[in-house]
């Protein structure tokens, strides 16, 4: 069973006419060129069934302004429905409007979202305003059980769109304030898994979790069993990136470089089904 837990759809307005959308500063940081792929979820499940997934998780945009995220999270709730099973979709909540996170948040839950997320800083970076909006985003994920999925760049390397400078000890430490939130911190989380060599910080992040999305752009390979020898298969979750790059890039490197077959088997979509509340078969378990 194989899920990808990062992949991003966009509703057919948003597709046909994207330069009607950027105003939004991180839209237009990643999308203003027409060569960035747009896909819908009838993409992503043609995506799904040639590659023989389980399912993926679709990933929203960190917009800013309130009524892009509900129509976006309308968009969701669309393809939760029209899925086939097969796309379990995040929502987003209002990077411009911290008073209605909270509001937002209790709708994406009430409709079946699976989460809140992508969260990105694509162009301010984690700011004052940030880190009161990701405080006020952990308080009502916590509140109503939802993992929520931060994007984190590695601070160092070469630049690429939507690369910002990343204050890793400001995530950690808001992180480490909300030790019962879910949190899926993206491309292996800008290098954060890398300090789980210290104690402390790994008893800190004991819930969070690290995707591979983009790695064949960032990492060697071997990216897999380093970070193996740091944490426990159980907190790594595949995720492509999808349309960027799609599993094809991934799979066998993941096999080749998890150590045993039952780890990477968690990786794969193991790990995912657990997350999203899925039995072993990868059927939808009820929320009691």
């Amino acid at each position: 069973m194989i899920i990808d837990f990062h992949t991003h759809i966009f509703p057919d307005r948003i597709i046909k006419n994207r330069g009607d959308f950027l105003n939004d500063p991180s839209f237009s940081i990643l999308y203003s060129s027409e060569k960035s792929r747009l896909a819908d979820a009838g993409v992503l499940i043609d995506y799904i069934d040639e590659n023989s997934l389980r399912g993926a998780v679709a990933m929203s945009f960190p917009w800013s302004d309130e009524s892009l995220c509900r129509m976006h999270n309308e968009y969701m709730c669309d393809s939760l429905k029209d899925g086939k099973g097969k796309i379990f979709p995040f929502g987003m909540v209002p990077r411009g409007d911290i008073g209605s996170v909270r509001k937002v948040a209790g709708e994406i839950k009430s409709s079946g979202l699976y989460g809140i997320g992508e969260i990105a800083f694509y162009d301010t970076g984690l700011d004052r305003d940030g880190e009161r909006f990701l405080q006020e985003v952990f308080e009502s994920a916590t509140e109503f059980s939802l993992p929520v999925c931060i994007h984190l760049n590695e601070p160092v390397g070469h630049m690429y769109p939507g690369k910002y400078e990343p204050d890793l000890a400001a995530f950690y430490r808001l992180i480490s304030r909300f030790r019962e939130c879910r949190i899926i911190l993206s491309h292996w989380g800008g290098g954060m898994v890398f300090y789980e060599l210290m104690p402390e910080v790994r008893e800190a992040l004991s819930n969070v979790w690290y995707d591979t999305a983009a790695t064949p752009y960032i990492y060697s390979s071997t990216v897999y069993s380093s970070s193996l020898a740091i944490i426990p298969p159980e907190k790594i979750l595949f995720g492509s990136d999808y349309p960027l790059l799609g599993v094809k890039r991934y799979i066998d490197d993941i096999r080749i470089n998890s150590g045993s077959e039952e780890a990477f088997r968690m990786i794969a979509g193991g790990n995912a089904a657990l997350l999203l509340g899925l039995d072993a078969d990868g059927i939808s378990v009820p929320d009691n």
